[in-house]
């Protein structure tokens, strides 16, 4: 069961930062000066929103679902364990704010759907821990990238 909260935390961090730097970036469309700055903002958004929310599901995250899960199991009738357990899984994201509760919600739905596809082995456990680093690593090589290419044109007069 651990190596499944610690897959769900490694897939629900980027999935969450997107979501959060969409909700904040769609907000804030005419602010930005033009598509490129909206992307720029978003990418670099994500970054620090993995950054921040990565730690904070692989510790609160994983060990509050699995207060969830084994409250729910051992209070609860095999008919209302998954509502209980969604709602002590929104409970618990409720303990830090509304950001937390979006989070939590998605730590729920990603786990709900690990747990159908079967064991976790402990190789694959450490090897969803790439997925959250490697989105670190793209996202930020694409800003570097888009910036060197706009300096680019910037300083050579192509626009």
């Amino acid at each position: 069961m651990w190596n499944r909260k610690i897959v769900t935390a490694s897939i629900a961090s980027p999935v969450y930062a997107i979501l959060l730097a969409c909700g904040v970036t769609m907000m804030g469309v005419r602010e930005n000066g033009g598509m490129s700055g909206v992307l720029n903002g978003f990418l670099l958004m994500t970054v620090a929103y993995v950054t921040v929310s990565f730690p904070i599901m692989l510790t609160y995250g994983v060990v509050t679902s699995w207060c969830s899960d084994w409250l729910a199991n051992r209070f609860s009738s095999k008919r209302f364990r998954r509502f209980t357990s969604f709602a002590l899984h929104i409970l618990f994201g409720l303990v830090l704010s509304w950001l937390s509760l979006l989070a939590a919600v998605l730590f729920y739905l990603v786990d709900r759907l690990l747990q159908h596809r079967g064991d976790i082995t402990k190789p694959q456990t450490v090897k969803s821990l790439l997925i959250p680093i490697g989105y670190l690593l793209i996202v930020t090589g694409s800003v570097y990238i888009i910036d060197v290419i706009q300096e680019f044109f910037v300083r050579f007069n192509f626009f």
